[in-house]
Order: structure tokens, then C-alpha cells, then sequence
């Protein structure tokens, strides 16, 4: 049997629906679900400083370091904070600069507009400050 081009396309449309969100996202399309899930997830991550994986921390204070007295703001720290948040989270973006950058603005930009998820990273901003110096 032959491969009709409607056969293929919904191939293809069934390919698309079974892979992952950050198989997606590492091809270069990050879809509003995409965003979503890296944002809860992140914010997720960032509510408890004290549970943050060791090597997470370690990169995070890096970033501290890097900006010290700097305040949080989308550019540059909560983008850079969010990036090496993002190169642990999901390696796959890790491989694709030009999109780690894209959704690390896009995840800083939406953590910080909202009030609870602002405060939070606020304080491990805090934290991490102290920790770098």
C-alpha cells in the first residue's frame, strides 16, 4: 500500500501529539501548554530555597555572584537566573541557546508579573545574594 499525502500528514499529526512537550520545545516550537508546564514547574522549583538540588544551587549563586546588588528585575537577573535554572530543568534547551534565552525571558517575564510567584523569587534572590557574598 502506498503512502497517500493524507496518510503521511496524519502521520505526522499523530507524531506530534506523542511527543513530549520538551521534545517540542527542543525542535524549536514552544507551544502555550510548553510554557506553561515550565513556568509551574519553575516556580515550583524556586518556592523552597532550601530544598533546591545542590548543583541547581551552586549554578544559582553563580549567577549571584555574577550580578551582585543587582535587583530583580526580568533584565538581567531574572533571565539570567532563569537560564541556568532552565540549562538543569530541561537539558534539551541547554543545546539550543538562542531558544534557552527566549524561554528563559519568557518564564522570568511571567514569574515576576505575578505577585506570589514575585515574591518567592524575590527571596531566594536574597538568599542566593547572601550565599554569593
Amino acid at each position: 500500500m502506498t503512502s497517500t499525502p493524507d496518510s503521511r500528514r496524519d502521520e505526522s499529526f499523530q507524531h506530534k501529539q506523542q511527543s513530549s512537550p520538551m521534545e517540542r520545545a527542543a525542535s524549536g516550537e514552544l507551544p502555550p501548554d510548553v510554557l506553561r508546564e515550565i513556568v509551574a514547574e519553575t516556580s515550583a522549583r524556586l518556592a523552597k530555597p532550601q530544598e533546591i538540588d545542590p548543583a541547581l544551587h551552586a549554578a544559582l549563586v553563580e549567577v549571584a555572584r555574577r550580578f551582585p546588588g543587582q535587583p530583580m528585575t526580568v533584565d538581567p537577573t531574572a533571565t539570567a537566573l532563569l537560564e541556568a535554572v532552565l540549562r538543569i530543568q530541561f537539558p534539551a534547551l541547554a543545546e539550543r541557546p538562542p531558544l534557552l534565552a527566549r524561554t528563559a525571558r519568557t518564564v522570568a517575564t511571567s514569574l515576576l508579573a505575578d505577585p506570589a510567584a514575585r515574591l518567592r523569587v524575590e527571596h531566594l534572590w536574597a538568599t542566593l545574594a547572601e550565599d554569593a557574598a
